[in-house]
């Protein structure tokens, strides 16, 4: 018995259906946290008030893109 074995070739790509990677910004010094935007200049604003209204200084901010995984074209 032989069996055949094919190599694909495979690629990783944003979601074409999905627009902008969406975020958020988390205080480092409490358990602040922003609310889940697609626009970082929400976020940032967000966390310009809270440093303003708390004194805490340092941010961590979380971005999520929806990727997609297709076959490359090649040979079958």
């Amino acid at each position: 018995m032989t069996t055949v074995l094919r190599h694909l070739l495979w690629r990783i790509k944003p979601d074409p259906a999905r627009q902008a990677p969406i975020r958020y910004v988390q205080c480092r010094g409490c358990e602040g946290r922003s609310p889940v935007e697609a626009s970082q200049a929400e976020c940032d604003l967000w966390a310009m008030d809270h440093a303003g209204r708390t004194n805490h200084r340092k941010f961590r901010e979380f971005a999520a893109s929806d990727l997609v995984v297709e076959r490359a074209r090649g040979p079958r």
